[in-house]
Parts: structure tokens; C-alpha cells; sequence
């Protein structure tokens, strides 16, 4: 089941905004397509996870392995 997903202006305009600070998860939800669409795109339109998404993201991480 491989849908093509069409980029419309706003779905752009939501990833453009939304992916510096959101989970590709989150964004697929909204925007109505994968995981795998979501960072794919993200990466051919140059944009990148801001420092804080990192840095909570990690935390995140170690606090759920290590519990």
C-alpha cells in the first residue's frame, strides 16, 4: 500500500513550522501520511531539528531506557 502523498502549500507550511520542534510521528498524524514521508521531506527541504528537540529528545531517551 504505497500512496503517494501530494504536498500541498499547507502541508508544506505545517512541516516548515512544526518540524523544528515536533515529532515526525506527530506531524504524520496531522498532515496524513507516514513517519518515513514526514523526515524524508523534512531532509530535501534542508530542515532540521532544533537544538531543544534534541536535547529533550535524548532526556527522554535515557530517562525511559533507565527506569
Amino acid at each position: 500500500m504505497n500512496k503517494k502523498i501530494i504536498w500541498t502549500e499547507s502541508k508544506l507550511q505545517y512541516l516548515i513550522e512544526h518540524y523544528p520542534t515536533d515529532t515526525a510521528s506527530d506531524i504524520a498524524d496531522v498532515i496524513g501520511c507516514s513517519d518515513f514521508s514526514v523526515s524524508k521531506k523534512a531532509r530535501e527541504l534542508g530542515i532540521r531539528k532544533s537544538p531543544d528537540f534534541k536535547r529533550w529528545n535524548f532526556i527522554g531517551r535515557y530517562k525511559r531506557k533507565n527506569i
